[in-house]
């Protein structure tokens, strides 16, 4: 992450993915899984390998979850972009943010993640960063962004 990157017109203040613990309930069942794995090859029985399908599968997906969604702060606005394609999907400028908060549940408390909740003074307007590591300190970048945004 290169603070000092360009998105077009505006520098880059900050970017980022959901973090890995985000997805930390899918690791647990590939493990489960990989365990039947053994147990079944260990035993000579039949079926391990739909069970090895399914695990590598599931790695896959959370591979594939993680990095779909793409986090940007610029110097104008903050920005939920398709982390494969490039395209935004929501974006909030500046002067429209009403809001800004973080909401931790206590699992992700104890990751020491959170979900960065920006909102647009129209209410329907809401961009979620889900799974951001130090999501307090994303909250204060942005809150220092708004604060020294050009008029």
């Amino acid at each position: 992450m290169d603070e000092n990157a360009t998105f077009g017109k505006e520098t880059v203040l900050w970017e980022g993915y959901a973090a890995r613990s985000q997805f930390i309930w899918l690791y647990l069942v590939v493990a489960m899984m990989m365990i039947r794995v053994a147990v079944l090859v260990r035993s000579a029985m039949s079926g391990w390998g739909g069970w090895l399908v399914g695990a590598i599968t599931l790695l896959g997906t959370a591979a594939t979850l993680r990095r779909w969604g793409r986090y940007v702060v610029t110097s104008r606005r903050v920005v939920l972009r398709n982390g494969w394609t490039g395209h935004d999907i929501q974006s909030i400028d500046y002067p429209e943010i009403r809001k800004v908060s973080v909401k931790q549940g206590l699992l992700d408390d104890l990751m020491g993640i959170g979900t960065v909740v920006i909102q647009s003074r129209q209410d329907d307007m809401v961009i979620h960063f889900r799974g951001v590591l130090d999501a307090e300190e994303v909250k204060q970048r942005i809150q220092a962004a708004l604060v020294r945004r050009p008029a």
